[in-house]
């Protein structure tokens, strides 16, 4: 025999058993600079353009949006010994792209970022002042250069965040406003594909956003 289970008694056992509901607007991320350590590298490029790093406070604070990229299994069709019935086996996994959105500072922090990677990846030179300086809108490249896969490509790192309100004993009780890892995604080799186009109106004044997406090669989940 089935009990119903009214709403408070729902909430109270996810509560205590599961620590409540997941909420949507706590999350982390982060980007790993490839292994390269010699010669002109991705970091020392964006320190020296754009004078910040992937490390910067502004690009965590500043993400509107950015999800867990789904999996998809293509499938081979086959005809199955049982006369009209026809088999879909699994033949590869295919891997969603990843788009993250973000706002824009009065800097435009992100903006200059997820260009630059651009740059980097395709084109431009190493001189700073040639690619962002005074001289930069005069300048015209008569050849493109692509970059190594290996130089540009970086493992993104996500992290679902949710709060210490579980029920059951904690080993080490945690601090105020102190957040655990739930699950945490690695997505490899990745790079920015697009950088979208930003709209600006002479109407009423809105939060601007830019939205990045991106090519990775596979993604790892590891549940904490």
């Amino acid at each position: 025999m089935t009990t119903a289970t009214g709403v408070s008694t729902f909430i109270q056992k996810i509560l205590d058993k599961k620590g409540g509901i997941s909420a949507s607007n706590l999350y982390a991320f982060n980007i790993q600079y490839p292994s390269q350590t010699t010669g002109y590298t991705f970091k020392t490029y964006l320190e020296k353009n754009i004078g910040f790093d992937a490390s910067a406070e502004e690009l965590q604070l500043l993400c509107n949006e950015i999800q867990l990229p789904g999996i998809t299994y293509s499938a081979t069709d086959i005809k199955s010994v049982h006369k009209g019935i026809t088999q879909k086996i699994a033949s590869a996994k295919v891997y969603n792209e990843l788009d993250v959105s973000f706002y824009l500072d009065a800097e435009s922090v992100p903006l200059k970022f997820f260009r630059a990677w651009q740059d980097f990846t395709m084109g431009h030179t190493e001189r700073a002042t040639d690619v962002y300086g005074d001289g930069a809108p005069n300048q015209r490249h008569q050849a493109f250069a692509q970059r190594y896969y290996d130089d540009y490509a970086c493992t993104l790192d996500i992290k679902k965040l949710e709060k210490y309100n579980s029920g059951g004993e904690v080993k080490n009780p945690p601090k105020q406003g102190d957040l655990k890892d739930v699950w945490e995604a690695k997505l490899f080799n990745a790079y920015p594909y697009t950088v979208s186009s930003i709209p600006y109106s002479a109407g009423p004044a809105q939060l601007v956003k830019v939205s990045v997406g991106f090519y990775y090669e596979y993604s790892q989940l590891k549940i904490n």
